[in-house]
């Protein structure tokens, strides 16, 4: 009698899986499973019809160590260090640290995707598309993810519920090895203003 009761119990725990974890299980390993991967990309904040584009590479070398170049600005995050530097004439450098219980895209790169709700998802011959929601921190957006190699393609992260066509948008538009000198350990930018916000 008990085992039977087991087997119902482990047969209503397993069809109340969401199908689509496994599709954040794979990008995670993706992001996480390597030595060192650095991506080509274009950064899109968006307001409605209006957008703010930027290029550049991220680099990502492992837990909480993460680097960010475009040409206005650099962003080294090593543990809960946060550097950033603005290529400016005289150029500026922030010293800061990462937020406690906060989540941003940082987090997400980094395959955090616990607490994540799939609300749909649709797949053609190229790519995987997932809607996501997280409630704790009132994150939405949508993730798209190669098939097959379970790759980051492009993802959109919003946070504003009273104006959801407010959102970032990152393409991805390379994926692969850092081949030459890692970026986040060459970085020695010189600066005539430096602030120093940790505390």
């Amino acid at each position: 009698m008990i085992s039977v009761l087991l087997a119902i119990l482990l047969l209503v725990s397993l069809r109340q899986t969401d199908p689509n974890q496994k599709y954040l299980d794979y990008l995670s390993t993706s992001l996480v499973d390597h030595n060192g991967v650095q991506m080509e990309i274009k950064w899109s904040q968006i307001d409605g019809d209006r957008s703010w584009n930027q290029v550049g590479i991220i680099e990502l070398l492992g837990n909480k160590r993460f680097f960010l170049d475009t040409d206005q600005q650099t962003i080294k995050i090593d543990s809960n260090l946060i550097i950033t530097y603005y290529k400016t004439d005289d150029g500026k450098i922030i010293y800061d640290t990462l937020i406690e219980g906060s989540y941003d895209i940082f987090d997400f790169l980094s395959g955090d995707f616990s607490g994540f709700t799939i609300t749909n998802s649709t797949a053609n011959r190229e790519s995987i598309q997932l809607d996501y929601h997280m409630d704790a921190f009132n994150i939405s957006g949508k993730i798209w993810i190669k098939q097959k190699l379970f790759e980051p393609v492009k993802f959109t992260f919003g946070n504003n519920p009273e104006r959801p066509q407010q959102y970032i948008e990152v393409e991805i538009t390379s994926f692969g090895p850092i081949s030459e000198g890692s970026l986040f350990n060459s970085f020695n930018p010189n600066a005539g203003e430096i602030i120093d916000l940790r505390e």
